[in-house]
């Protein structure tokens, strides 16, 4: 999972990043105004992160009127324990990649040791997101579910795409409520996959319902210090609280069943299970069954 980085750690990780750099013999590839520091070994992610962030940025920057951007950095961190180092205890363990908003920054973690585990090509556009939507709102405080919704739209991350964990959510009335997915951080996994399962839909139903136009409208608002009602409503013609009934309703409706999906694999799994128990309650049966032959003596 991916996250941008509150005031009060930012300067202990931009400390650690500028510290192992000077320790590991970094190299620097550029173009444009995006700029991609990483170890020889590295050399192929370099090339891909520079050119899949400069697609995207042109999409991205379109839709949110981001005009004028600085500099973007962007560090490939080249081993696990080194990642521990960034985050320094301050995050999350199954944090996947941060960004730093303020300097314009994002830190990813190196495929070459962490294949299979994270999309290197979703994480860089995911990070790439959070610092556009960011510079786009002069790096004030945003609704983290738009934040992350839109991360995730943009990076089209399959894993949060599934719905499963809405749906048992909705089905057991135990939704997290929109605001309170500003504490994401604090969440343990299971409930923070919720949470961006949550954003995901939220900004889906938002985007589906009154497009592009609604997420420029409220971003600008929060840009210029307007209330997150007023920019609802002339987003979308109701305050947030109606908005946020409205996306309720849609997932009721849509995705409250879904999780019954997963019974045919419950099912599979439990007929395996249960010819196993077969085959081993059979192999007793006939280990008892010889012992009992061999109490008694070979007639003659």
């Amino acid at each position: 999972m991916k996250h941008f980085l509150y005031p009060i750690i930012v300067f202990v990780l931009i400390r650690t990043m500028v510290a192992s750099a000077d320790s590991r013999s970094f190299q620097t590839l550029s173009s444009g105004d995006i700029t991609v520091q990483y170890v020889v070994a590295d050399s192929m992610y370099a090339k891909k992160a520079l050119a899949t962030l400069s697609r995207a940025f042109e999409e991205i920057a379109f839709d949110l009127q981001v005009t004028e951007s600085e500099t973007l950095s962007v560090l490939i961190v080249p081993s696990r324990s080194e990642f521990g180092k960034y985050i320094h205890g301050e995050l999350p363990k199954w944090t996947g990649a941060f960004a730093i908003p303020r300097y314009n920054k994002m830190v990813v973690k190196s495929p070459r040791w962490d294949r299979g585990k994270n999309d290197f090509r979703a994480n860089l556009i995911h990070e790439l997101t959070h610092l556009l939507v960011h510079e786009m709102v002069g790096n004030k405080p945003i609704p983290r579910w738009i934040d992350e919704g839109l991360a995730i739209f943009y990076s089209r991350e399959q894993k949060w795409k599934t719905s499963t964990a809405l749906s048992k959510a909705m089905a057991t009335h135990s939704l997290i409520p929109l605001p309170d997915i500003d504490y994401v951080l604090k969440f343990h996994q299971i409930k923070a996959e919720l949470a961006y399962q949550e954003s995901y839909s939220a900004v889906r139903y938002l985007l589906a319902t009154y497009d592009i136009d609604a997420i420029q409208i409220i971003l600008q608002g929060i840009r210029e210090n307007r209330d997150l009602d007023k920019s609802f409503i002339l987003a979308t013609g109701s305050p947030f609280r109606v908005f946020e009934h409205e996306w309720i309703q849609y997932v009721e409706k849509n995705y409250k069943w879904f999780w019954l999906s997963d019974i045919n694999n419950f099912i599979w799994i439990s007929i395996l299970l249960l010819v196993i128990l077969a085959v081993i309650i059979k192999r007793i049966r006939n280990r008892r069954t010889i012992e009992e032959w061999e109490k008694f003596p070979e007639a003659e």
